[in-house]
């Protein structure tokens, strides 16, 4: 039994060492992280453009209480401008240097409106641990109404819907 025990133990003894040792290895390789980015700008909601009350032939011009049109937009991006529509009753719309201008008759009576952008606050750089933010650009919007005008009667608060349209 002894001689068969120690053949048994040589044979396994000469399969192990016929086993290779397994060594520690890395292996590396490149590959390309790829992103196709399409620039966006966004409007915040804009505030409403109040005239207030206008008296029929009053002798001064009256000043709507401004508003502000908030862009978000990719950070860098260059070439933003705005324009009023036309599509409102009387509506008119132009480009004066970098400001948006605009006209149109709101119960009977004419007004000017015009949005200028302000300075531009640049957003931040993403990181591995944060995500960027965007470019922020205000437009303040501003109107007036010429004086001396009849306008047209009508009762309580008349709204006319105007559309400011970023191109960049």
């Amino acid at each position: 039994m002894n001689k068969l025990l120690a053949t048994l133990l040589a044979s396994v003894t000469l399969v192990a060492a016929s086993i290779p040792t397994t060594q520690a290895a890395t292996a590396t390789g490149n590959f390309n992280v790829t992103v196709s980015l399409t620039s966006v700008c966004t409007i915040a909601a804009i505030g409403d453009l109040a005239f207030g009350t206008y008296v029929a032939f009053q002798g001064t011009a009256q000043t709507a209480t401004a508003t502000t049109a908030t862009l978000t937009c990719t950070r860098g991006l260059t070439g933003v401008s705005a324009n009023f529509d036309t599509a409102a009753p009387g509506s008119t719309a132009a480009a004066a240097a970098t400001n948006a201008v605009g006209a149109g008759v709101l119960a009977g009576l004419q007004y000017n409106i015009t949005a200028t952008p302000g300075t531009t606050t640049a957003g931040t750089a993403a990181t591995a641990a944060a995500i960027g933010t965007g470019d922020s650009l205000p437009y303040s919007i501003t109107g007036s109404m010429p004086a001396n005008q009849a306008g047209t009667s009508a009762t309580g608060v008349q709204t006319q819907v105007r559309t400011l349209t970023v191109n960049y």
